[in-house]
């Protein structure tokens, strides 16, 4: 019955006596447990050192060690295994030593084969039941550990309450948590003098990257009573500021626990807790739960950056609403309204829709969708920029006027352009008059005219056929009205008489993705040069698009 009812574990029996240890061995053998034996206490300790047993079964009389003191040394290398004693010298002390230790039975030798097994099976039974209440003392804690980081709402905030969460789960009252600000160079630390007094000191420390390299790529947990054992204090024991953490941390009979904050291979900070020594010392179990604290809150510190993130996205988005609705002021007293209402509204929805998604995201701490969000909210947000700085130079134009040769600037352009995809197809033809006066204009924004001009001819001929077409570009000069002419060519699809009449009207655009500002910022680029635009256009007959600049320095 027992041995359907209890899982065969790995034991090492200890007795100096070999026929008892034999005896012991064969009883737990046949049993189904995987059993090795030990005549001696070093001979039991090379054992622990070569391989893992979840007990030990040990005489207590024995000569060189005996076994309540191979016990503690015992868990020193494996400080799981459970403890099981016999021996023939009974006694009072005996008995209270072994309970110490945390013995699940204590043996009377001369015993049988139904007493020996029924000892480690009850130990089974008992260190399972142990080990389940555990399990649910540590769900409580981590769930408790979840809560609180989870309600963090800055850095700050995060690390104190991981620094005191952490001691009052070892019951600990001293320890410093510290992160590492890479964007400052800084160290901002917590140090906790006494956590039943609530007494936190926050300091920051200037130190450069290369000083801390080798503790930012330390991986391990370390116990440690020297500060000389640690990168961090070695290289940051002389800075006043940090003097005092090593002097209230280090000190003499007490032990500190190092653990990285790490997530990856990324080091954000450490935390660190002094426990007397040796009474006080971190547990085992207590270090795993303290690197989940750690681990955690590597995760938090990395959420709360992508959260600052995004506050900054929004603050950005504000200003840009704060900027439209002067735009869109502007844009009333014209047709554009609704057709930059209509485009701003198409960032604002995915921007919108990507916070929304953004914020279930980190409820959810999915980090990789996190960062795809933030980066289309940001994709969208320097996309609604430039649009609101064209409308912003569309309604403040200003001019930078310099004397000019037209048919360089032409060439120029062209030369840019060409390579483009969108004229992949397309042929460009240059009938340049040689020999024309010079023009003052603002260069730049003549180039943009001529931008508009020549990617409008290439869409119009992208919409007619897919083989392409032809532009050509010609400059002459008119002595009478002193003024240099250029035109635009293209043998694209053309436009109907209604669309010419309403071309440079705000708002009209014939792209189906278009804002209509393009040809009314060109016009209003020529109309501040005293110049003239128009356009000669029949449906799949092309367009031409002529520009006239007078000749001479203008206002």
């Amino acid at each position: 019955m027992e041995s359907a009812e209890v899982k065969p574990v790995k034991i090492l029996v200890v007795d100096d006596e070999e026929i008892v240890l034999k005896f012991a061995c064969d009883a737990l053998r046949s049993h189904g447990h995987s059993v090795a034996g030990a005549l001696s206490a070093q001979e039991a300790l090379r054992k622990v050192k070569e391989e893992k047993y979840d007990f030990i079964l040990t005489d207590i009389k024995m000569p060189e060690m005996d076994g309540v003191e191979l016990i503690k040394a015992i868990r020193d290398i494996n400080p799981t295994i459970g403890a099981l004693f016999m021996t023939g010298y009974a006694s009072l002390d005996t008995a209270k030593e072994a309970i110490q230790e945390g013995a699940y039975d204590y043996i009377l030798k001369p015993f049988d084969l139904h007493e020996i097994r029924s000892a480690v099976a009850n130990a089974i039974k008992k260190r399972r039941k142990v080990r389940e209440d555990t399990r649910g003392e540590e769900l409580s804690r981590l769930s408790d550990l979840h809560k609180i980081l989870y309600t963090a709402g800055n850095k700050r905030g995060l690390l104190k309450w991981s620094l005191g969460f952490a001691l009052m789960q070892c019951n600990l009252n001293v320890g410093f948590i510290m992160f590492f600000d890479e964007k400052t160079c800084e160290l901002e630390l917590f140090l906790c003098q006494d956590l039943s007094k609530n007494l936190f000191e926050e300091t920051k420390i200037a130190v450069a990257e290369e000083r801390i390299r080798e503790w930012l790529l330390m991986e391990n947990v370390l116990q440690t009573r020297s500060p000389q054992e640690h990168p961090i204090f070695r290289q940051l024991q002389n800075l006043p500021s940090f003097i005092p953490v090593i002097n209230t941390v280090f000190q003499k009979d007490y032990e500190v626990t190092l653990i990285p904050i790490r997530k990856g291979d990324r080091t954000y900070g450490l935390l660190s807790l002094k426990g007397a020594f040796p009474e006080s010392r971190v547990s085992v179990a207590d270090l795993k739960l303290l690197t989940i604290i750690a681990i955690q809150t590597a995760i938090s510190i990395e959420n709360l950056s992508l959260l600052e993130e995004s506050r900054r996205s929004y603050q950005e988005l504000e200003k840009l609403q704060e900027q439209m609705i002067g735009l869109e002021s502007m844009a009333a007293k014209g047709r554009a309204s609704a057709e930059i209402g209509h485009e701003l509204n198409n960032y604002l929805t995915v921007i919108l829709g990507n916070f929304q998604l953004l914020d279930m995201g980190i409820g959810k701490g999915d980090l990789a969708s996190l960062r795809r969000y933030i980066n289309v909210i940001g994709i969208n947000l320097e996309k609604t920029k430039k649009f609101i700085d064209g409308l912003l130079d569309f309604s403040r134009l200003t001019s930078e006027k310099a004397e000019c040769d037209i048919n360089d600037l032409i060439e120029k352009t062209l030369l840019f352009i060409s390579p483009q995809n969108r004229f992949k197809n397309i042929v460009f033809k240059k009938e340049l008059k040689q020999k024309i006066p010079a023009v003052v204009i603002d260069s730049g924004q003549i180039q943009q005219v001529l931008y508009n001009l020549l990617n409008n001819a290439a869409d119009a001929m992208g919409k007619r056929r897919g083989e392409g077409g032809t532009i050509t570009v010609v400059t002459d000069y008119d002595k009478k009205e002193k003024m240099v002419h250029i035109w635009v060519k293209d043998t694209g699809q053309g436009m109907s008489e209604e669309e010419v009449k309403r071309i440079f009207l705000d708002g009209f655009t014939t792209k189906q993705l278009g804002h209509g500002l393009g040809l009314t910022i060109c016009k209003k680029i020529v109309d501040n040069h005293n110049g003239i635009i128009e356009v000669e256009s029949k449906p799949n007959q092309g367009s031409i698009f002529r520009i006239r600049l007078p000749c001479g320095p203008q206002k």
